[in-house]
């Protein structure tokens, strides 16, 4: 039983893997269509650390269950740090409040939407993966004192 409520866990982790990707391409979009470009500095964290590792944190998790938890947890937390505060704390053209007012105004809807929607996704992701690290961990014990002699 304790097995299947991790594979659930990872399950789960995976899709939300899939909606985190899926909504970092449509806010990439919005932040094209906006003119609302990154800095060199901000791009060489979001695309090994936003795009990239929680996309091979799922492969991970396929094959490799612990490293796989850990990177998906890292990984996504690092990214909801990175989005808090240049979306909703730093006043910078990258702020939701800022956001607000460039046109067209479906793609500044769309900006804050996917802005709330990748903060959702990363606090529940990271969840996720400490949740399969804690499983992970309860059932190994379990398998240590049944094996010992």
């Amino acid at each position: 039983m304790k097995k299947q409520n991790t594979k659930y866990l990872m399950l789960t982790a995976l899709g939300l893997i899939a909606f985190h990707f899926l909504i970092v391409v449509l806010h990439s979009i919005a932040h094209e269509i906006l003119a609302v470009k990154a800095s060199a500095a901000q791009l060489a964290f979001i695309f090994p650390v936003i795009i990239a590792a929680p996309v091979a944190a799922g492969f991970l998790l396929l094959k490799f269950e612990k490293a796989g938890a850990w990177m998906v947890t890292v990984s996504l937390s690092g990214s909801f740090l990175f989005g808090l505060y240049y979306h909703f704390i730093a006043h910078t053209i990258d702020h939701v409040g800022h956001v607000t007012n460039l046109q067209p105004a479906f793609w500044s809807g769309m900006f804050i939407a996917t802005a709330y929607l990748l903060a959702f996704s990363e606090i529940l992701g990271a969840l996720a993966g400490v949740l399969i690290l804690i499983k992970q961990s309860q059932f190994s014990k379990d398998y240590a004192a049944r094996t010992s002699f």
